[in-house]
């Protein structure tokens, strides 16, 4: 049983590396989406990913990098992308240190990062009603 519990880089990915990757057992594999302004570049393969090795959703997370070049609508627009396209994402913090406690994007990261509410609740804003 393989856990790739580093990201990959979701950009290389192939038809060819995906149908090779379908024939391994895998607990659980990670990728990142770093950058917004991959969104045109990876949106395709992550599609072709989930539907050439059709891994349970909950096997396949996404490290999302939020608030570092981007602004919160954007964080925000590739969580729900993610999540409309069978993927978990995992909210990682840029320089979290630096953000103020019970600031949004705290918030985001505690909605998404709790996989239990994440898929219980539909939406950010229906999280926020009731934190």
């Amino acid at each position: 049983m393989v856990n790739f519990n580093q990201g990959l880089d979701i950009r290389l990915m192939t038809e060819e590396k995906a149908e090779l990757l379908k024939h391994i057992k895998i607990s659980a594999i990670h990728f990142a989406w770093d950058r917004y302004e991959d969104k045109d570049t990876i949106l395709g393969k992550f599609e072709m990913f989930r539907k050439l090795t059709k891994i349970n959703a909950h096997n396949l997370q996404v490290y999302v990098l939020c608030g570092y070049d981007t602004t919160f609508e954007q964080d925000l627009e590739r969580i729900t992308t993610l999540r409309n396209m069978g993927y978990a994402p995992y909210v990682m913090l840029y320089n979290k240190a630096q953000i103020p406690k019970g600031s949004r994007l705290r918030k985001l990261q505690r909605w998404v990062n709790n996989r239990f509410i994440f898929w219980a609740v539909d939406s950010f804003e229906e999280y926020q009603r009731w934190h």
